[in-house]
């Protein structure tokens, strides 16, 4: 590595430091209270983002011998990462602080996460997406278990420690066997070979390195199949913990997962329309129908997520390989505001949550407009956002990814994606007839914690703002979209 990469990894560095720093001073200043160490993340993550945003559209080309990639494909998602833990640090604090157990450890752990995530958007090799895959991973496995009073986090943990261990096996696996098949574990250099012939993409170690490198992407993106930890992990997660998932660890994947199109795409394209079309459906429909059986709200969110990752699949199968692609900018676009909805929505569940008893049966929710006006039509925005519906931002993330579809001529696909937004309408709807509709219950809580109600409240305002003028996200989205094609 020389001096001149040093400021194109500036992000990373500044929260690999600020992790170990926030370490330091955790366990040489004692003090009851954590709240110092959630000023002292949110110091770091925005300089992390003064970086991000200074080095956006930079092509500085290949870092670290090829092992990332300094463009504005990454600074897109770097800051959309810092973002998302911005919002969950400042949720995270006003959780622990009403449950009376500081755990100084969550603040160094969502900085470290954030670098695994920043790793796998800038990664141009194979080794770098695990590495911050499992930078990531091991990271998010901790924070899910970080309740160890609690049955269900510590089995929540458990859970996902298992199933993620297989996935990173799959996906390792099948590295090796793509390293087998090809002699190169770099992107472009795999591009090149699929590009000149034939004779590389009729080896079976090809394809079947690429079929195992899906399945470990699957496991972390919540694809049908491979799903069936979501709904568990969600429920058993703290609040904060869960959307920090939802937001950040399927933006990641998804990055990844682009990526890997984009190499395989000239070579696999039959088979791999054919492969993640049918995932695709499946996926967006049993999440859909699922959902609306639930009757707590974080394990509806959690099948809604599922759901959300079957639009996605549609945009990454309708990408065309072109410098200005509909369809890589439309899953980017997608991807930053689901971010958005997900935080927010959970914030909902950190504000209005008693000490030791999470408030998650919607139920609870009933007539939470009388109580809590400003939090009720916070959440109403989200719900709304995430059902697609306009002026909020939801519903260009939806347009931009089904308009790709189109231009692709995959109208079929795009139809059942509408007619799977429609049927998730009902139970976003639903959550919106308990807010302003019903009688309060029993179990009804009204929070009034500002910390928790400020980032209910500008998730909700990001939500409306990017729905009533889309074009610069829109247009940040495409200069990723750019710097994908040209960095293959």
């Amino acid at each position: 590595m020389s001096w001149s990469e040093l400021p194109s990894i500036a992000p990373m560095l500044w929260l690999t430091v600020g992790g170990c720093v926030l370490l330091l001073v955790d366990a040489f200043v004692e003090r009851e209270r954590k709240g110092h160490l959630a000023v002292l993340a949110g110091i770091f993550l925005s300089i992390a983002a003064l970086s991000a945003r200074d080095q956006f559209g930079d092509h500085g080309g290949s870092l670290l011998s090829g092992a990332l990639n300094a463009d504005a494909f990454g600074s897109y998602f770097h800051l959309t990462f810092i973002l998302i833990a911005l919002l969950t640090v400042a949720l995270g604090a006003v959780y622990f602080r009403r449950e009376e157990r500081e755990t100084a450890e969550f603040y160094p752990l969502v900085l470290f996460a954030t670098v695994g995530m920043m790793i796998m958007a800038s990664a141009t090799d194979m080794i770098s997406i695990f590495i911050g895959l499992e930078l990531m991973s091991v990271a998010i496995y901790v924070l899910v278990a970080s309740q160890r009073h609690s049955l269900f986090s510590v089995e929540a943990g458990f859970k996902y420690l298992l199933l993620g261990a297989f996935s990173s096996a799959f996906l390792l696996y099948g590295l090796a066997l793509l390293y087998g098949a090809m002699g190169t574990t770099s992107f472009t250099a795999m591009a090149q070979q699929v590009r000149q012939g034939a004779e590389v993409t009729a080896k079976p170690f090809f394809w079947m390195g690429w079929g195992l490198v899906l399945v470990g992407l699957g496991f972390k993106i919540a694809m049908v199949p491979f799903h069936m930890w979501t709904p568990d992990v969600y429920e058993g997660a703290p609040a904060p913990v869960a959307g920090f998932m939802a937001a950040g660890v399927k933006a990641a994947a998804f990055a990844a997962l682009l990526r890997v199109a984009w190499v395989g795409l000239p070579a696999m394209a039959p088979t791999w329309t054919a492969l993640l079309s049918g995932a695709a459906v499946v996926t967006m429909t049993f999440g859909n129908l699922v959902a609306i059986a639930q009757s707590s709200l974080k394990r509806m969110l959690a099948y809604s997520a599922i759901a959300h990752s079957g639009y996605l699949l549609v945009g990454v199968i309708s990408v065309g390989g072109q410098p200005s692609d509909p369809a890589t900018r439309g899953v980017l676009f997608y991807l930053a505001t689901y971010a958005i909805m997900n935080v927010g929505a959970f914030a909902i569940v950190t504000l209005v949550s008693r000490r030791g008893e999470e408030l998650t049966q919607l139920a609870g929710y009933a007539g939470l407009a009388r109580r809590s006006p400003l939090a009720a039509v916070a959440l109403t925005v989200c719900m709304l956002s995430l059902a697609g519906v306009p002026p909020t931002a939801g519903f260009w993330g939806k347009f931009y990814v089904f308009e790709a579809a189109v231009r692709a001529g995959r109208v079929p696909l795009a139809v059942i994606a509408v007619l799977n937004s429609v049927v998730a309408a009902y139970y976003y709807l639903r959550v919106v007839v308990q807010l302003f509709m019903r009688e309060p219950g029993e179990e009804a809580y009204a929070g009034s914690d500002v910390q928790a109600s400020v980032v209910l409240t500008a998730a909700a305002v990001l939500l409306l703002w990017i729905g009533l003028f889309p074009a610069p996200v829109a247009e940040l989205a495409l200069r990723g979209a750019q710097a994908l094609a040209a960095s293959f």
